[in-house]
């Protein structure tokens, strides 16, 4: 199966098990390189702050030392975000563990049963109970 299909070309067990550990691994990678972005935009932040701290102490012009601490100013607020963005994917991370977890509790015996019977699996009607 190709990892870009979707979960509607998933059609049997063995396929959706495969798209959802694809998919949540997907969602953990993706909240770790936030959670990477976040912290290194935090030290560019820093870095500017005492970049403006530095050129007021060698009496740069206000206008430029104000710009270096705007910049740090708008660096934080986007950690800031970053940082709910992260939280939100976790959150989904979670999800995503959630429901690959209760697809093979509540599925995988069956897919195992399936999997060991000495014959094919009948037509869905037959197993239909009365």
């Amino acid at each position: 199966m190709s990892v870009t299909e979707t979960l509607k070309d998933a059609a049997n067990y063995a396929a959706l098990r495969t798209k959802l550990a694809w998919l949540t691994h997907k969602v953990h990678a993706h909240s770790q390189t936030v959670t990477t972005l976040a912290s290194d935009i935090d030290d560019a932040a820093e870095q500017m702050l005492d970049a403006a701290e530095t050129m007021k102490a060698l009496a740069v012009d206000d206008a430029t030392t104000s710009e270096f601490a705007d910049a740090a100013l708008t660096m934080t607020g986007v950690k800031d975000s970053a940082g709910a963005y992260t939280a939100a994917a976790d959150s989904a991370a979670a999800a995503a563990d959630d429901a690959k977890t209760t697809t093979e509790h509540d599925h995988g015996g069956i897919a195992d049963a399936v999997d060991a019977s000495p014959v094919d699996m009948a037509e869905a009607a037959f197993y239909t109970q009365q």
